[in-house]
């Protein structure tokens, strides 16, 4: 089978490997279409220092069920399905209530010693397949996962009905937040933007009003004027930024909650202001984990209240891998979600 192995930083070859050999709980799963995401190019790049190569990347899978061995969890051969990364022991007390994320024996596929979905076939295991429908198109399905950690963080903070929700960030994940936050009942929904274009996609995807850093960079004041001096009930970071994950504390109305989901770099110092986040008694949670997501998020595509698929702006074969990788290398403004089919 054909694969895009990690072999050095910034380096991607294409190669023939041998067809995965399963174990006892695992299925084999034919790629159909996988999701190329930021992290897996800060790691190939030496931003992020996690795993080793040689390596198979890629966790944003949508395939269909080749063979299984062992429990079959009901699964039939041809099920099309996408999966689940979080990989935990299944024996300590995360895992057993469902956050193995949390595990400290946590792993992911795709990411090493795991092999990921930037291949024509992977195994997982059988509980990590996530069955879905016909109204949940392949390229909907391979960039499901970036959704999902964003999706279990709002589930689990909860949107107040007619708030007032504050995104920083429009990638991926921040347009998720927007879209999500409008579903789950935000009145009002103001997203950070640097740029024009960026602001227009904001708004495209459901944001309400935007603060364009290039315009306005005292962000800051901006959002306080245009909540009346409180803040946002709910703060969503999606940057990274460690600049950006400071200022937003003051951002976040008292009694309020602020989630943080961007990663900064591996050597970013980011400065919090501890005492604002004790005496205005924010809410100040990190957002990693994502099994609870995967069924809603497919329920609320099949029934046409979630469109994913325009969260795809590019579609590359196995071949020009490295072509989606080039749209990080220069900060291509058209990208959101770039996929490989196969």
């Amino acid at each position: 089978m054909k694969a895009a192995v990690w072999t050095g930083i910034n380096q991607i070859e294409i190669k023939e490997m041998p067809m995965p050999t399963l174990s006892d709980g695992e299925a084999l799963i034919k790629v159909n279409c996988a999701g190329v995401c930021v992290t897996d190019y800060h790691i190939i790049s030496g931003k992020l220092k996690i795993g080793k190569y040689p390596n198979v990347q890629g966790h944003e899978i949508c395939g269909e069920v080749v063979e299984i061995k062992g429990d079959d969890y009901g699964l039939k051969k041809g099920q099309r399905c996408v999966i689940a990364t979080s990989i935990g022991c299944g024996k300590c007390a995360y895992c057993k209530e469902g956050k193995q994320y949390l595990c400290k024996d946590s792993s992911e596929i795709g990411y090493y010693p795991h092999n990921g979905g930037y291949a024509e076939y992977l195994k997982v295991p059988t509980y990590a397949v996530v069955p879905i429908p016909d109204e949940v198109s392949n390229y909907a399905g391979a960039i499901l996962e970036s959704c999902v950690c964003p999706t279990e963080s709002i589930m689990r903070v909860g949107v107040p009905l007619n708030s007032t929700v504050f995104v920083t960030g429009v990638g991926p994940a921040g347009l998720a937040y927007i879209m999500l936050s409008k579903l789950m009942g935000a009145g009002k929904v103001i997203a950070l933007v640097r740029g024009e274009f960026k602001a227009n996609r904001a708004k495209e995807f459901g944001a309400d009003l935007t603060i364009d850093t290039t315009k306005t960079p005292d962000f800051v004041s901006e959002l306080l004027r245009l909540t009346d001096g409180n803040g946002a009930e709910v703060v969503l970071e999606a940057t990274g930024a460690s600049d950006i994950i400071t200022k937003c504390v003051a951002c976040t109305k008292k009694g309020g909650t602020m989630v943080l989901y961007g990663i900064p770099g591996d050597d970013d110092q980011t400065i919090l202001p501890v005492k604002d986040v004790i005496v205005n008694e924010i809410t100040l949670t990190g957002a990693v984990g994502n099994t609870k997501a995967w069924y809603p998020l497919v329920e609320l595509i099949k029934n046409g209240k979630l469109d994913m698929e325009k969260l795809v702006t590019h579609k590359f074969k196995l071949e020009d891998i490295d072509k989606a990788f080039d749209l990080y290398r220069t900060h291509n403004k058209e990208l959101i979600k770039a996929v490989i089919e196969f």
